[in-house]
């Protein structure tokens, strides 16, 4: 049976309260759940409560996420997750698929509730106006992939509108020089006006609630790794021109899946 859909002038509000309310409710119940397993557990435990919180929060705004194909298995050591960046929602799509951790601006830390989730879920916070800030990311970041971490980046460096795939900061991908880290590219495709440009968060968030529904097309690539003796921006430009076939290929996949609906 379909589910009962959301009275538009109660969309909004229901729905950033709820993100509220799951939001705290997760946090606690994942705290206690570790406290009860032993260390060496703790970082699985919070995966997995991580992707359900996902899984809930993408469902709870009506937001249905078209995957092609299923993602890769874990790989037995790091991986590097790169994709394109549109919305914040990339990050939600991306932790329900892959699990890990991401980097992020530093004003998010401070951000009600969701700060607290973004701390706990050990994002790297960068002040994108300190330069020591972004070196000190990049060695946290390389330290976590040694120690067979999943990673997301967003190389972009912000969110843009529309499918263009615009030129990769090298920083995020200088991190796995030298590694043997698995890459997989992942292109992202919005409904038109999904983007978050030049807007509060918070007047964002309100007029993503407020639709009825959304679709997210995923399209994800061959896994890889760097090559041998391929600089950084090298492996930045074959990521980006893949990423850019991938963004093309789930705007279609976006578009098939939204004739059907």
């Amino acid at each position: 049976m379909p589910r009962p859909s959301i009275p538009s002038p109660l969309r909004a509000p229901l729905r950033a309260s709820g993100l509220a309310v799951s939001t705290l409710a997760r946090l606690g119940a994942v705290t206690a759940h570790q406290a009860l397993v032993p260390h060496a557990d703790r970082d699985a435990v919070f995966d997995r409560h991580m992707r359900s919180w996902c899984h809930a929060l993408l469902s709870m705004f009506g937001v249905r996420v078209e995957v092609t194909p299923s993602p890769p298995s874990k790989p037995a050591g790091s991986r590097l997750v790169v994709a394109n960046h549109r919305s914040p929602a990339d990050i939600i799509v991306l932790l329900s698929l892959f699990g890990g951790q991401f980097l992020s601006t530093a004003g998010v830390a401070s951000w009600p509730i969701l700060g607290a989730a973004a701390r706990k879920a050990g994002t790297i916070f960068v002040e994108r106006e300190r330069g020591s800030s972004g070196a000190s990311a990049i060695r946290t970041m390389r330290r976590r992939l040694k120690e067979g971490a999943t990673m997301l980046v967003f190389p972009e460096g912000t969110t843009f509108a529309g499918d263009e795939v615009r030129p990769f900061m090298l920083g995020a991908l200088s991190a796995a020089k030298g590694l043997e880290v698995e890459l997989v590219p992942v292109g992202l495709a919005y409904d038109p006006g999904a983007e978050w440009v030049d807007e509060p968060f918070a007047a964002y968030l309100k007029r993503i609630a407020s639709r009825p529904n959304a679709t997210v097309a995923v399209r994800i690539g061959t896994p890889t790794r760097p090559g041998k003796g391929e600089d950084t921006a090298a492996l930045s430009q074959r990521l980006r021109t893949e990423i850019q076939g991938l963004v093309t290929a789930a705007r279609s996949d976006h578009d098939r899946a939204a004739r059907l609906s």
